[in-house]
């Protein structure tokens, strides 16, 4: 009975955990309307986008919860970018090539490209790794390190399940995994996520934990895309050096390493992000 309950208590947090961010991105694709001098990159500079992904599910298996839901984005929908950049020529670069060429001016591919993943979904796994192998390509998972499971669990399509522990060794092949806190994502009182509200003591343990679960990473994506002075203090004394926010704008050299942009793909395309791409 214990267990029952256990498991219905966790069903009713995860369901709560979507309702969360839907409400967060309903919010975001306002701003982003009002940003809109911010979409473009300018041809005269180079410049990587980074492309932001969650959830990924068949077109047909998105329905009940996952209908009309900004975290999901389709199978066909990945397959489809990730073939038009490979044919396209584009390369996928670490994180620690873009951090060189932010910081220092280092040179990289003329054609490349991030791509990343939060929360770290169990369906990065199943459905997003074998179309990056597939294309000889790496991602960035921004885990939820409080929030990975000790077992590999059953893949469902009807409910959102986290990685394991066991699977993360195994997906290093492909997959670079990096911070979205141990346990901050969620919203606080004021409608920012709660890494940017709560006293920043708690904010810096919350981070110790997720970096030394991760082996020592130096990268971090805000939850929601929140951030304040505060948390860049925080996260600058823990040592990341690259954090990431969802400001629809690609890279530059130069840029304030502790704000980079990303392109959400569930509100853009491709062609929005590099217009002269052929399709």
């Amino acid at each position: 009975m214990k267990r029952l309950q256990e498991e219905q208590m966790r069903v009713v947090a995860l369901a709560c955990g979507v309702l969360l961010m839907l409400g967060w991105f309903t919010f975001a694709t306002v701003r982003m309307e009002v940003q809109t001098e911010l979409v473009g990159s300018d041809s005269t500079r180079p410049c990587v986008p980074v492309l932001m992904y969650h959830h990924i599910l068949p077109q047909d298996e998105i329905t009940g919860l996952f209908e009309d839901n900004n975290v999901v984005v389709s199978l066909e929908q990945f397959e489809r970018d990730i073939q038009l950049l490979k044919a396209n020529g584009y390369e996928t670069v670490s994180l620690r090539q873009l951090n060189d060429f932010v910081r220092d001016g280092a040179e990289i591919p003329s054609k490349s490209v991030v791509i990343t993943f939060d929360d770290g979904y169990l369906s990065n796994k199943v459905y997003a790794m074998p179309v990056l192998e597939e294309a000889g390509y790496t991602a960035v998972i921004f885990a939820l390190t409080g929030w990975m499971e000790e077992h590999p669990q059953t893949f469902r399509t009807d409910a959102l399940q986290y990685l394991s522990w066991p699977e993360i060794k195994e997906m290093r092949r492909v997959f670079q995994f990096a911070s979205h806190t141990d346990n901050m994502h969620s919203l606080s009182w004021n409608g920012k996520g709660i890494m940017t509200a709560v006293p920043k003591e708690d904010a810096a343990a919350d981070l110790q934990r997720s970096v030394h679960k991760l082996q020592g990473t130096v990268y971090f994506s805000y939850p929601y895309g929140h951030y304040s002075e505060k948390t860049r203090d925080v996260l600058l004394k823990q040592g990341i050096e690259l954090a990431f926010t969802v400001n629809p704008v690609s890279v530059y050299r130069g840029d304030d390493p502790m704000a980079l942009g990303r392109w959400d793909m569930y509100q853009y395309s491709l062609t929005d992000i590099l217009p002269g791409i052929a399709k």
